[in-house]
């Protein structure tokens, strides 16, 4: 065999491995693949070294080039503003409760222990970070048949039975059987709001939820300056946070607010935080509450909002059935929130793919078209859910009154805001800031989502990048929008800078 066709060989192996190693979503897997990689180079050392060269050359990404927004300069440049105040830049209004909601909150628990409902609060916190989806409906019957193998492996039970012994068998050992599958599946349940648990999750989890929406609701705010809603739909509208946080920003536009949860302790709770008890057998004028979907569609309301909701349907079938129903009912905006778990993601991954992919499909071209507003620049497939194994999710600080004594807490989430019609051709479509901001000496690191449907990672200096996009970026924080262009090499690019590659090492020699 010639020497040509062996490095050809060499090649097809480390490439196939360099794949896997670059698209495996498993840690361990990737590990592996990454020491065959290196085991295999260490044989190598003695070859040519054009075929390491070549290799090192194909596994290097390819430069990327920005530029910055051209009003966001020509602002910065006059004075209007600093690069620490640019226009990517989204900020919580609030970390904390408003002092209307607190006191009434305080009313309405005068005679409860909330030392007590505090620290069940926090377990509360910690139960609902550490869910998992329900298991579908095939996967349980397959991990069902997985313990009943196993179980039979167990008592050497011989594999050439008939199908009647094999029943008589698996329906005597069936306790052995469903331990077995108990301890393979995470046996999920829904949660029973009854009163107690709804005041417990009114002092555990409001004033995160309440800085979550208020975040969500500020970048629309900033972005939308006309938007003004008069209508609001709350699915899973819990104990009021998502009024509470709209009621900050569209106080004066709002005319209707129509909440559902399917808890009556929960409506009857948020009735009595929001108007006081004055109010608590009416509710205030423009304010409904209900504990079921409407089933007509005619009705549509400019924001429909499902915040920490749909964790508590029992399979993905519902899931969706509830989001369709949902985005009937949507004139404007659909927001959808969860925690920022890898569980929550997929339920935000869910969503958003069956809304793009339903809606703008050429089949519904009669339906309404439908695109991201944000956190993603783009329609494209989420690449964290494709290429990734931990979730997209941001961070917002607040405070809880509740807990006097632990400062500054932190709340992780993942959402989506989906907007009905095609994405307007004005659209910037800033890349997003997916991972915190990494500040160095003399550089800055950010990890970015941008319009190409791509992660990318770009470290910005000012003598490469110019001092104002340098500024910008060191100003940037976790979940901004950085105003530059990110600008993917041509292939005629490439190619001219491997000549001039292959120029510089010639003149070397």
């Amino acid at each position: 065999m010639c020497e040509g066709t062996t490095q050809n060989d060499d090649i097809s192996f480390l490439l196939e491995h360099w794949l896997n190693f670059s698209r495996v979503a498993n840690l361990s897997t990737r590990k592996q693949n990454f020491a065959k990689v290196e085991f295999y180079l260490e044989g190598l050392r003695e070859r040519p070294s054009n075929f390491l060269d070549f290799f090192r050359n194909y596994g290097s990404r390819p430069r990327l080039s920005t530029e910055i927004n051209q009003d966001v300069l020509d602002s910065i440049e006059k004075g209007d503003y600093k690069p620490k105040r640019h226009a990517g830049i989204i900020k919580t209004i609030s970390s904390t409760l408003p002092k209307p909601v607190i006191d009434n909150i305080h009313a309405a628990l005068k005679d409860q222990p909330l030392k007590a409902l505090a620290a069940q609060g926090i377990k509360l916190n910690q139960y609902l970070n550490s869910r998992h989806l329900p298991c579908e409906e095939d996967e349980l019957i397959n991990r069902h048949e997985q313990a009943a193998l196993h179980v039979e492996k167990k008592y050497n039970i011989p594999s050439d039975i008939t199908e009647e012994e094999k029943r008589d068998f698996r329906k005597r050992f069936e306790k052995q059987i469903l331990r077995q599958l108990q301890q393979k599946t995470y046996m999920w349940k829904a949660i029973n709001y009854n009163d107690h648990r709804s005041k417990v999750y009114l002092i555990g989890r409001s004033s995160a939820e309440y800085a979550v929406l208020s975040r969500i609701f500020n970048e629309m705010k900033l972005r939308l300056p006309d938007f003004e809603p008069k209508s609001l739909f709350d699915f899973g509208s819990g104990v009021g946070t998502v009024t509470w946080a709209a009621n900050q920003f569209w106080e004066n536009s709002l005319q209707e607010y129509f909440c559902i949860d399917a808890s009556a302790s929960m409506n009857e709770l948020a009735n009595l935080v929001l108007n006081g008890k004055q109010a608590a057998e009416n509710p205030g004028k423009g304010y409904f509450y209900r504990q079921f979907l409407p089933a007509s569609h005619t009705l549509k309301y400019d924001l429909v909002v499902s915040a920490f909701s749909l964790f508590e349907l029992p399979n993905l079938k519902s899931r969706l059935e509830t989001i369709l129903n949902l985005w009937k009912k949507t004139q404007g905006y659909l927001i959808v929130v969860e925690q920022g778990t890898n569980a929550g993601f997929q339920i935000i991954n869910e969503v958003r793919d069956f809304i793009l992919e339903f809606y703008n499909n050429e089949e519904n071209a009669l339906q309404p078209a439908a695109h991201v507003f944000a956190p993603c620049p783009h329609d494209k497939p989420c690449p964290r859910f494709a290429e990734d194994y931990t979730p997209c999710n941001f961070e917002v600080p607040y405070s809880n009154p509740f807990y006097p004594s632990t400062g500054i807490l932190r709340e992780k989430f993942s959402y989506v805001v989906l907007k009905k019609g095609f994405r307007p051709e004005d659209d910037l479509q800033w890349p997003r800031l997916v991972r915190p901001v990494l500040p160095r000496a003399r550089h800055v690191v950010c990890r970015m989502c941008t319009s190409a449907g791509r992660l990318e990672e770009i470290i910005f200096t000012a003598a490469k990048h110019g001092k104002v996009t340098y500024k910008c970026a060191r100003a940037s924080h976790w979940g901004d929008l950085l105003p530059i262009e990110v600008k993917q090499p041509s292939e005629s690019e490439n190619d001219n800078e491997d000549e001039t590659k292959c120029f510089d090492e010639k003149d070397k020699t």
